[in-house]
């Protein structure tokens, strides 16, 4: 029975550094993947699904029980929303609360909601949600900005905004009639 993989910068400088164990620079790659799942607090279904695979290849991922095709690795960096190179960093950290992705507030979520369902300008979206165009302002450009949309078009930024939303499980129909 093998010793089981360190997750995080190892002592020699870091990173997952492919050596002539290949199966422990598996076992870290998949602790790393489990790692950044679980800070989001998704199941492997859910990142499967993010990530256009079954929950069974993240599970094999995960355990380092298969070499991880390049693509397959690339769709569950694109599923986690961090880029390849940045899981397989000699600088990738253990996510903490400190360095996760930063979900969206509940009136953000509220606003976000109303502006996109509706397709109303600011100040009548303002209007409904009880505050000011420029609050209604900021709180969409902080959520496109937290949502990495800010650099689409603005047309699309509403639209976008809301599926990335619900794809990250940002939405929380509960908080949002709290924040009305």
């Amino acid at each position: 029975m093998t010793a089981p993989a360190q997750v995080g910068p190892s002592p020699v400088g870091g990173g997952p550094a492919v050596s002539a164990d290949r199966e422990e620079f598996l076992a870290d790659v998949g602790d790393r993947i489990r790692a950044e799942r679980h800070a989001r607090g998704w199941t492997q279904d859910q990142l499967g699904r993010r990530s256009g695979l079954s929950r069974k290849a993240i599970e094999h991922m995960e355990h380092g029980r298969t070499s991880m095709p390049l693509l397959g690795l690339a769709d569950v960096c694109r599923g986690l929303g961090v880029t390849l190179s940045a899981l397989l960093s000699e600088s990738w950290e253990m996510p903490t609360a400190a360095n996760r992705e930063r979900g969206l507030t509940p009136r953000q979520a509220h606003i976000l909601r109303v502006a996109a369902s509706t397709g109303l300008p600011l100040s009548q979206v303002a209007a409904r949600v009880g505050t000011t165009r420029q609050v209604v302002a900021a709180r969409l450009s902080e959520s496109y900005r937290l949502l990495g949309v800010a650099h689409l078009p603005q047309r699309e930024r509403r639209a976008a905004a809301v599926r990335v939303a619900e794809d990250r499980g940002l939405f929380n129909d509960r908080h949002e009639v709290d924040a009305a």
